[in-house]
């Protein structure tokens, strides 16, 4: 029994170790596109600032990093189901809905005040990063640009936090 408990750690250390040595790392000297700051009523949400190569906005171009500075406690779930309303809202496949959500339970934690959430859009998928650490990815090909989308679309639920972060203001 002992043996059989050494190998079930051993196995969860090292796939653990994989997973980490795998993980993208936040990609460094990257210029200032953008920042806001998200308030509902009076209530500061978040502040966000998005990052590229150029420091200039194109969707396709990658790398891109959008960070998310936390100024209130959000659960995962009202993280999840704030995501599924802007997804609805843009009538996104409620098929690829689903799969991401999924996908986004089993990755996000819930936020602290002071926290921070990051999330880079590479060439091979998006990668999450909770507090500079990174916590899980979702390789799709359409998961990036429509995650990005819920800040970054020209018909988001936020226009001016969109114009800003483009910089288009």
């Amino acid at each position: 029994m002992m043996r059989l408990n050494l190998l079930v750690i051993s196995l969860i250390l090292f796939f653990t170790g994989i997973t980490h040595a795998l993980a993208k790392p936040l990609p460094e000297n990257l210029q200032v596109i953008g920042q806001a700051e998200l308030k509902v009523l009076w209530f500061k949400v978040y502040s966000a600032r998005l990052e590229s190569l150029a420091g200039r906005y194109d969707a396709a171009i990658s790398p891109l990093v959008l960070h998310l500075d936390y100024q209130r406690d959000i659960s995962r779930q009202q993280l999840l189901d704030e995501t599924a309303s802007q997804w609805q809202r843009a009538k996104v496949n409620p098929a690829d809905q689903a799969r991401w959500l999924a996908s986004l339970a089993q990755i996000w934690p819930d936020i602290r005040q002071q926290d921070s959430l990051s999330f880079y859009q590479a060439s091979d998928g998006g990668h999450f990063y909770h507090n500079q650490r990174y916590i899980g990815s979702i390789k799709d090909a359409g998961f990036s640009q429509t995650f990005l989308s819920i800040w970054l679309a020209d018909n988001s639920d936020f226009p001016q936090l969109t114009r800003a972060l483009t910089g288009k203001q």
